[in-house]
This record gives structure tokens, C-alpha cells and sequence, in this order.
């Protein structure tokens, strides 16, 4: 509970920092981030006058034993209702989060704030910017998502069958994550047999193993509701050479990040390393996305890793490291892993991958 009125805290301050008497919250993570509640359907007011979770019948018997607030249901006149309370606090510039309000929403907020004076002010990244640097115990919790997603590498290796399906090692190896961890995964999960490993994010189909030698799998579970995002290529024999030189370039690629990174450093800044590296190989134009992103609550989440991230890596930030090369209609080598950034370097949370 201090941990959460710590963020209510923190969030306070950023409202301060953005010129804004309040925050109208609409992100469920963020939510949940700032006060321990599941994401359900609701809005979070914070500001120094009071926090107030607007919800539904629905959700009015859990949202009753937070203490951090006072929960308001709404059973219908929602904008008007939340728009009446932001009044009787006397708030006059109310910051909303324009990256997760819909259109929709925004005008009937608009209008009725408009009738009463209010300003709606937009902001981006405002609680986005506080869940990237991760607190000791969301980084254990983390940890225990990695671990589970490991063992469910191991779990899809003993499936492994000529006659078995994309769709079917998915499905298998996500249930075995949910049984572990969460009821839910942090993302389907992403397998590609031979060729198909060349697409980024294949959608696992009805493609048989058959004869081919390799796949590649991108797993993540999730634990207490803190995500996992992790990518192995599987060869079934010894690899042929010109597989291996791709394999080696990839490999030597985030081998150079994983002892290069370190606080201070522009997200960026990071991805060149790794993007010059494929590049002096003659595979740059083979690697098309980032470098990697952060992860916790939400399994892409700041900070991220890319040619035009200007955003400055912390201690305790939690990010992937994911060179790769795809050449099309052949294969796909991505080598995923998890790192948390210490204060002179980055600790692998996936280690034994280099066991």
C-alpha cells in the first residue's frame, strides 16, 4: 500500500511539473500501476484534492476496498457525472491522456468541461514516464514471468513431431504459460516453421513441421500481471554453415549491446550498436525494426530502442535486446533476451540462454 501512495505521490508531482491541477486517467494499466486495481472499465481522477475512481455496478463491490480512493458509480450521465465532481473540486486545467482517450469520449468530455470553464489539457507519457523505471519488487515479478516463459521452451521442445502444427505448439505452449502463470499470456504466442520465420510477428497457422530444421519461437508469460518477452530459433540438426553465419552475425550483434549498455545512454544510441554491427556484416537492410523496448505491466512499453529514440536509458529499466536478420522466403533469426539495467551495466534475466 506505501508503494502505491508512493506513485500517487510521484504522479502529483509530474501534474504539478505539466502546469495542471489534475489527471483524468483512462489507461487501465495505469490505473492499476497507480493503485493496485485490475484493469476494468473506469476512469481515475488524481489530483491534490482528492482521488476519485469513477466505475459501473459492475466493478463498484472491488473498486469499494481500494482505500486510496473514493469510488463514484456511475450507472448513467457518466461524462456529466465525472464532469460535476472535477467542478465541485475547482479544478481548472484538467490534463487527460490524449494517447488512450477516444475521439468519441474526448468531444462529450470537451463539451461538457467547455460549459463550466474547464480547460482539457492534453498530456503524453505522463504515468508512461513513472512505470519505466521498475521498483525492486516489480523486477522480481518480472523475473518469475521470464522463468516461466523459459520452461515453456523447454515445454515446446519435448512436443516437437513431424506431424505437428504452427497452431498447435502455439496453443499448447500458451496454455502451459497460463497454467504457470497468469490466465493470460503477454502476447500470443508468435512460431514459424522454416521459411515462415522470416515474417517478424508470423501468425501461427496450419503449416506442418514436416522435414524442416528449424523454427523459431517468441513466447512471454505473465505473472502477477508483469509480462515476459523472450525469442529462440530451434535447429533440429547441426546448422548448415550459411545458417550459422546469419546465426553468428545476430548473435554477435546483442553479445556487443549486452556488455555496451549502461544508464545515460539515448535508446538510440543502443540500437546503433547493434544496427552497425549487421550493417559492417552486409545484413542491415535484413534488420528493419528496434533494437528492443521496455517491459512490464504492458509488454511494449517505454522505453524504446530505436533508430530515433531520443529517450534516456535509467537504472532498473527493463528492456529487450532483439538483433535480427530476415531473409525473405528463407528464414528468420532473432535472438530475444531480458535485461535490467543496473548502474554500471545490464544484468541478463534469461541467462542460461548462454549456458
Amino acid at each position: 500500500m506505501e508503494e502505491r501512495r508512493k506513485r500517487i505521490k510521484d504522479c502529483l508531482k509530474s501534474i504539478e511539473r505539466a502546469g495542471l491541477d489534475a489527471l483524468l486517467v483512462s489507461n487501465p494499466y495505469n490505473i492499476k500501476y497507480l493503485t493496485g486495481f485490475r484493469e476494468a472499465n473506469g476512469y481515475l481522477l488524481i489530483s491534490p484534492k482528492g482521488v476519485v475512481y469513477f466505475t459501473n455496478f459492475i466493478y463498484a463491490q472491488e473498486a469499494k476496498k481500494i482505500t486510496l480512493w473514493e469510488t463514484e458509480v456511475v450507472n448513467y450521465n457518466l461524462f456529466e457525472t465525472i464532469v460535476k465532481k472535477i467542478y465541485a473540486l475547482k479544478i481548472n486545467n484538467l490534463g487527460f491522456e490524449s494517447k488512450h482517450l477516444p475521439f468519441l469520449e474526448y468531444k462529450e468530455f470537451k463539451k461538457n468541461l467547455n460549459m463550466r470553464g474547464i480547460n482539457f489539457i492534453k498530456t503524453i507519457d505522463l504515468v508512461e514516464n513513472l512505470r519505466a523505471v521498475k521498483t525492486q519488487e516489480e523486477i522480481a515479478l518480472i523475473k518469475k514471468a521470464v522463468d516461466i516463459t523459459l520452461e515453456g521452451f523447454k515445454f515446446a521442445k519435448e512436443l516437437i513431431d513431424p506431424a505437428i502444427t504452427e497452431r498447435k505448439l502455439a496453443l499448447e505452449v500458451e496454455r502451459f504459460l497460463r497454467i504457470k502463470g497468469d490466465n493470460e499470456v503477454a502476447f500470443s504466442p508468435v512460431v514459424g516453421f522454416g521459411k515462415n520465420s522470416a515474417f517478424p510477428h508470423h501468425l501461427p497457422d496450419y503449416e506442418i513441421l514436416g522435414g524442416k530444421r528449424m523454427f523459431l519461437i517468441d513466447l512471454g508469460a505473465k505473472y502477477c500481471g508483469y509480462c515476459a518477452d523472450l525469442t529462440r530459433v530451434f535447429f533440429l540438426d547441426k546448422m548448415p554453415l550459411s545458417l550459422k553465419k546469419i546465426y553468428d552475425i545476430v548473435r554477435g550483434a546483442k553479445d556487443l549491446v549486452l556488455k555496451k549498455i549502461r544508464p545515460g545512454l539515448k535508446g538510440k544510441e543502443i540500437d546503433r550498436i547493434a544496427r552497425q554491427f549487421i550493417e559492417k556484416k552486409g545484413k542491415g537492410k535484413n534488420f528493419g525494426h528496434g533494437l528492443g523496448h521496455g517491459v512490464g505491466l504492458c509488454v511494449h512499453e517505454k522505453p524504446f530502442l530505436n533508430p530515433h529514440s531520443e529517450e534516456i536509458v535509467r537504472e532498473n529499466m527493463v528492456l529487450t535486446i532483439e538483433p535480427a536478420i530476415y531473409l525473405t522466403n528463407r528464414v528468420g533469426v532473432r535472438l530475444e533476451s531480458m535485461v535490467v539495467v543496473t548502474s554500471v551495466g545490464a544484468e541478463v534475466l534469461d541467462g542460461a540462454f548462454y549456458q
